[in-house]
């Protein structure tokens, strides 16, 4: 029998994608195809696929602890264009794995899929979870945190804590959207990235030990 591998396993499914026109989809998906070739040339352990169009499944095996920051990312990304996607992350084992993402199984498949699910009948857009119980009672806090804010991001406020969370300087920020630099700090800080990037904080402390 193969040896489990543990991962994170990341669902995303956007959302309303069934009104999109012929162009907005092609928009997307140079969006999606640009942004998993970034993430890809850094960690090569890093992989996606595609389905039904409108979703996807990633797989980090090793670099575990960046897989908040990935999905965070992803979501600013998107939504600095008006695209909204609902991920979950499913933290545990790899049983079976296949040439492809999508036909791979284990209890980190299980838990991003079934959390993707639960994130649509909630209306919520992110979700991280694992088997350890206590991990999911403090992570259930930092889950309604993430998606309070998430919620209320405006494409200005995205656009900024994305390059924020690629670990660009303030003036680099104001030098890309060509604004000043007290106009960078507010939108972060309308963003509430100083409550994010504690929760990024505590989710890379947190990984390594489960």
């Amino acid at each position: 029998m193969a040896k489990s591998v543990s991962a994170i396993i990341i669902t995303g499914d956007m959302v309303a994608s069934a009104k999109f026109t012929p162009v907005k989809r092609k928009k997307l998906q140079n969006m999606l195809s640009a942004f998993i070739k970034k993430i890809n040339g850094s960690y090569p352990d890093f992989k996606t696929e595609q389905f039904r169009g409108d979703s996807l499944q990633s797989v980090f095996t090793k670099n575990k602890s960046v897989a908040l920051r990935t999905a965070l990312s992803l979501y600013c990304f998107l939504a600095a264009h008006n695209f909204k996607i609902r991920q979950s992350l499913g933290i545990g084992e790899i049983s079976f794995k296949s040439d492809n993402v999508v036909t791979s199984d284990g209890s980190a498949f299980r838990l991003s899929g079934e959390n993707v699910d639960e994130l649509k009948k909630r209306n919520e857009l992110i979700s991280v979870a694992s088997e350890n119980a206590t991990f999911n009672e403090e992570w259930k806090v930092h889950n309604a945190t993430l998606n309070f804010l998430l919620e209320r991001l405006s494409s200005a406020q995205a656009e900024a804590l994305y390059l924020q969370m690629q670990n660009a300087k303030q003036e680099e920020i104001a030098k890309a959207l060509h604004i000043s630099q007290p106009s960078v700090h507010q939108r972060l800080q309308a963003a509430g990235w100083t409550v994010i990037n504690k929760i990024l904080q505590r989710f890379e402390a947190s990984i390594t030990p489960l």
